[in-house]
This record gives C-alpha cells, structure tokens and sequence, in this order.
C-alpha cells in the first residue's frame, strides 16, 4: 500500500449494536473494491478483521480491528468496533482514533443496546457521524421506519443521502441523491441508471431537503437556495461537509453488506465528505513537571508525535503495537523516544495492517494508523516523540470502573504460574481488565466489564498462553468485630521432658468506633509479665485478628489491654506468649458479642424510564437501600447502596430487566452489620468450606 498525505486519509470507526453487520460490511467494502481475494462471512469465522480465534469461535468480535482501503485517491482506515459493551475498552480505543464515526443499524432488530452506547461514548468525543441501515433486503424491514427510530431513539437530525429502490424482498439497490443516478452494483461491477419513473417525487424531494441542509450553514449556499438557484455538484459537498463535521446533520445511507447493495454510494461518501485528520476536534496531553492540559491539534508539521492506542500479542508474531500518527511524518529511520517508559526506539519496519495480515510501508503522514511489531517496551496508551523534541504525554483513555468480578483459578494446580502470566499479557492488551490478589478471601480476583468480557478472557488465554482458567463467584471480603468488652486468660503450658513453654497472659477487649483498627495497650504492673514479651503477645493477638472466630475473617475495630499474667524464668519464651495471646483470643471474643460485618457499595445505575420500577423492585430484593434518583437525558439514574455479596451477579439480572439497557457502576462505601439469618448463613457456608480444605 502506498503512502497518503493528510487530506487524503479518513478514519472511521463502524459501531453498532452486536450482529448489525459492521464486519460484514468491512467485508463487502474490501470485496467491492477488489482488495480482498475472498468474501468474508462472519458465521464462518472467514472474515479479515474477526481474525483472533475466539472471534471465530463466537462470530462476533470482541476487538477492534485496523482495516485500511483505497477508494477514490483517498486511504480509508474502517475501525471495525465491537458490539457488546462489555468490551467498552476496545469501543473507546477506536472510536478516539477516528475522525467519523459510521453508525451501522440492522433494519431487522432496530437500534439495539450497542448503537445507543457507541452514540453516547461518539458524543463524548464529539465525533461526526452517519448512519448506514443495513440489511434492507429482508423480509419486513423499511428504511423509513427505521431513521424514524433513530430519530425517536438516539435524537438524531438524519438527512438521508441515499434511497432504497424497492423494499424488503424487493430491495434491488439504491438511489445516490448526490449523483443523481441509481446505483447497479453487480458483485464487483457497479454501473449507473437513470432513476426509475416511479421514485422521481420521492427522489425530488430528499434531494432538496438535502441540499437545504448542505446550504444552511454557509450564508452564500444559503442565499442560492432561497433564490432557487441551482447548486453544482461540488457546492453540495462543500456544504455536506460542513454540517457534518460540525455536527448539525447526520447523513443517512441504506443497502445490505450481504447482497453488496448499497455500498459504492457509501465508499463515495466516506471519500467526499468525511472528516479528514485536520478536523479533529485534538487529543488533550501535558508536558513534564505541568499539569496544564493543552490540546494538540493533528498536523504533518512539527515534531513526530505518535498514540499508541491497541496492542495485541500473538503467541507466534509475538507484540504488535497500533499507533495513529498525531503530528509530524514517520518513517523507520527516525529515533523515537517513548515518554512514559523512557526509553528510545526506532520503529525498523513500518507495518500496514489488514486484519492478521501486514505489509510494509515506507512512511505515515500525520493523521493515519499503521503498526510497528515487537517493541517491547510500547504499551496501550503510551506516547512516542521525537527524540530531539520536547517531550509531551497524550491524556489516558477514560474507562469506566469494573462491574464484574469473578475467582480466577488454573484448572491445574501446576499452572497457577502461567494463570498469572497469561493474563498479565492479555492486561497489556486490553487495560480494562485486571488481575489482582484478594488477601482477605485468599483468592485471585479476574475484573472488568461484564461477565461476557471475562468469560472471553480465559478462553483467550488458553489459546495466549496455552493454560486452562476456571471462573467462579468470588468470596466475600467479610470482617468481623465485636460489640461489648470481655476478658480472660490465655495459657500455654507445655511440659516434654526437658526445657518447656509457658506463657500465661490475661486479657480484656472492648470494641472500638468504625474505621479504628486495632490497639494495644500494656497494663501489666509489677513485673508479672516481664515488658520483654509484650511485643510477642501483640504479635500473637494481630496474627489471631486475621482469622475471626465466626467465619475467620479478619477482626476489626478492637482494642486489647494485656493487664496481668505469669511467667516462668527457665520455660516461657516470645513464643510461648505468642500463643497464649491467641488463647486469650479464642477464649475471650466468642464472650464479646461477635458479629459479622459485610462490605456495602454504592451502586449508581442508569436506565431507561420505562425500567425504573422493576429496577428497583430487583433492588429492594438485594436488601439494597434507594439513596436518591435524577433525570440524565431520557434515562433516569437510581443511587442506591448495596451489600457486595448482592452485585457479584447484578450485570447478568440487570440486563435481563432491561433488555440489556441498563448500565450500572459501583465503588465501595462502608462495611456494616449482616442481618441475622443472614450471618447464620455465612457462619455455616464458612464450616462446611474448612471442612472441605480439611478432608
């Protein structure tokens, strides 16, 4: 593939709820145009971009995919995203390397959950966009009805480009409004028409609404359509182009990704009038020993400046970094300095990516994407400048906070190592999932976007790392305390035949206010405990707090005043007075009221109206407290506090009330008290598992 300058590069991102048909319209693209030598199916696991494995297995995708292709003297980089928002990472990270985004819509299924959130996370970033209705030659579908849904669903002001010629069964292709012709695509053949008799009002008419608002933002295109002159071909653009990269209008395009309708009319408008790089609205970064932020702008001038913004590592190409190119122009002879590792690279050989597969390139002007293999010290999100230049560090991609948490073990006991190995590699791919070890729980704790996220995690770590992973609820973090002081006496006294431990302390403990920990204090008067053992009768009561007497879970918010005891000269020994402290402790704390604390978080969920009720109905059931509710556009945000052990599963159960609409985040608040039968439970789940370690 040979080299683009700037103005002639347009990236954009194809996003839509899952099974809409982004992949395979990347497909009939690349097939249309001739630069694919088969056309893909994504049921067969034949498609370029769906090229990871697990891809294949589940025929969709669960990454975002590089797919360049040249059309019309232009080099067109298709972002091909995934649906489901549980890799919201991946959806991001493609959608902050775009200039546009392509909003695919099944005229099947409508809008669907993956539409509404890639149109929120494109409004943060206030991307333009278009819309492509899909799947317009099966049976019952109407592109009218469905820009109405849009409308109604998303808010969006669509201006259709682009008409079908018949509908549904009798879909035979469409009419491109800006050329005025009807467009014959013939597999790899494309011819043009005059437009059938029978359209020429309909045709007159979106034509004009089209020019109106082509016109409305520039004062001079305006004053000929009111005046009823005719605009040329090139105006038309000219004002397309404007209101779309300012956002006032949302083009519309119909045509089947399946039957290959449709899709030369889209290749066109991409070309003509898509944002290119020098539109972007900038990427936001600081500079060494500042927090000012300032924004750079994309520009072949200047210093090179590159944003690494995916990696993926094979298990046979090994690391493969993409990088947009943000400023200046690259090639594989320029000395790179990567700012946050702080190391210097130089970048041999360029790659252009298609899928799985890649060719060289000799250089890569600002504003386009290509990729550079194993350079192992570049990671998502890292910045690459010129080594002589002033070094600069491009803002972090903003994720939303973990909502699924599941125990991670190796299947094998003999592969805990590579558990831990793999997914640290799979974490330098995706930086929305973590890996992290709960010492309370004694477990290892695999988080991040949804159960689907995970559950494609370990099936990509065998085929990473070559090791089986099992999933399954973790524990909960419980803590105990108690509620009213008591005391007693530890004694160990061992007698063996020769030298022998003793250690006799007494002790009283009372509870402390929530947050306080643990203190010690030393009463002991008169020499009855020389102050020599003190520090291993604390010793002995911290290592005793970690293990609970009701489900050994850690103790809390305790004090303990050691106030009298004995010692023998020849016997006793540090731990000897160790053990005797954690008598004092089993002996005494079953006496002081123990109880159960649980970890409450603040869960912020937002749904669409129409949910709200069964919502927190489900809430309620979780023995979950309503904090508070507000309006966030045409959603309705509940605040609510819930016990941990209530939103291990809340993902899957939210989804099913909201037909997968809703979205929740949560972080922790406070631990409190568990409900009687609750704690009942906890206490007899906490036996039977000590019983099976045992065994």
């Amino acid at each position: 593939m040979k080299s683009y300058e700037s103005p002639q590069i347009r990236n954009v991102a194809l996003a839509g709820h899952t099974a809409s048909g982004k992949t395979s319209l990347t497909e009939a693209i690349l097939w249309t145009l001739k630069q694919s030598d088969r056309l893909g199916r994504t049921d067969d696991g034949t498609t370029l971009s769906d090229y990871d494995p697990e891809e294949a297995r589940r025929h969709c995708s669960i990454q975002a995919s590089v797919i360049p292709a040249e059309h019309d003297g232009r080099k067109i980089n298709l972002l091909d995203l995934p649906g489901f928002r549980d890799f919201v990472g991946e959806i991001k990270s493609g959608l902050r390397a775009a200039e546009a985004m392509l909003l695919v819509v099944d005229a099947t299924g409508g809008v669907g959950t993956g539409a509404e959130f890639a149109w929120q996370y494109a409004d943060e970033y206030n991307l333009p966009r278009a819309v492509f209705v899909n799947k317009l030659e099966k049976e019952h579908t109407s592109f009218q009805k469905t820009l109405d849904q849009v409308r109604s669903e998303l808010g969006a002001r669509l201006v259709p480009v682009t008409l079908p010629v018949g509908e549904a069964l009798e879909f035979k292709g469409v009419v491109d409004l800006i050329r005025m012709k009807r467009v014959v695509e013939d597999g790899q053949k494309v011819t043009f028409e005059d437009i059938p008799a029978d359209m020429a009002d309909e045709v007159q008419a979106a034509r004009a609404a089209m020019i109106e608002a082509a016109a409305e933002g520039d004062d001079e295109l305006m004053m000929k359509f009111l005046e009823d002159e005719a605009l040329t071909p090139e105006e038309i653009l000219q004002g397309l182009r404007g209101a779309i990269a300012e956002g006032r209008i949302v083009p519309a395009l119909g045509g089947s990704a399946a039957t290959l309708k449709g899709i030369r009319p889209l290749l066109d408008f991409i070309a003509q009038c898509m944002p290119d790089p020098s539109q972007n609205r900038g990427y936001e970064y600081t500079m060494p020993g500042s927090e000012e932020v300032q924004t750079l702008k994309i520009s072949p001038d200047g210093p090179v400046v590159l944003h690494i913004f995916k990696t993926i590592i094979d298990p046979y190409v090994g690391r493969m970094s993409f990088f947009k190119v943000l400023q200046g122009t690259v090639n594989g002879e320029l000395p790179l300095r990567n700012v946050n590792q702080n190391k210097t690279e130089k970048f041999a050989h360029l790659l252009s990516c298609k899928g799985k597969k890649s060719e060289a390139i000799d250089k890569l002007a600002a504003g386009d994407i290509g990729a550079v293999a194993k350079i192992e010290s570049c990671r998502t999100g890292d910045t690459l400048t010129d080594a002589n230049a002033a070094p600069l560090t491009i803002s972090p991609l903003a994720t939303p906070k973990p909502t699924a948490f599941m125990a991670v073990t190796a299947k094998s006991r003999a592969d805990e190592d590579k558990v831990g190995v793999g997914f640290h590699r799979l974490m330098e791919q995706d930086p929305t999932l973590n890996l992290y070890r709960d010492a309370n729980i004694r477990q290892t704790i695999l988080s991040g976007m949804g159960e689907m996220h995970l559950q494609t995690s370990v099936a990509r770590l065998k085929d990473l790392a070559k090791v089986e992973a099992e999933l399954e609820i973790p524990r909960v973090p419980y803590r105990e305390t108690i509620t009213k002081k008591g005391e007693g006496q530890g004694k160990h006294k061992k007698q063996s035949g020769g030298h022998g431990q003793y250690g006799d302390c007494h002790v009283r403990f009372e509870p402390l206010p929530e947050g306080s920990g643990f203190e010690f204090v030393w009463e002991v008067v008169g020499g009855v405990i020389p102050t020599n053992y003190k520090s291993a009768i604390e010793k002995g009561l911290i290592e005793s707090l970690e293990r609970g007497v009701l489900a050994g879970s850690p103790t809390v918010d305790i004090k303990a005043a050691c106030y009298y005891g004995s010692y023998h000269e020849v016997d006793s020994s540090d731990m000897a007075f160790k053990i005797a402290a954690s008598l004092a402790f089993k002996n005494v704390i079953p006496h002081c009221g123990p109880i159960i604390l649980e970890p409450i978080y603040k869960a912020t969920i937002t749904v669409p109206e129409e949910y709200m009720g069964d919502v927190m109905g489900d809430l309620n059931g979780r023995r979950g407290r309503i904090l508070g509710m507000n309006h966030s556009g045409k959603k309705q945000v509940i605040e609510a506090q819930v016990p941990l052990s209530e939103l291990y599963t809340y993902s899957r159960q939210l989804n099913s009330l909201t037909q997968g609409r809703g979205v929740f985040e949560m972080e922790f608040d406070h631990y409190e008290r568990v409900p009687g039968e609750v704690q009942e439970k906890i206490i007899a789940e906490a036996k039977r598992r000590k019983e099976e370690e045992s065994e």
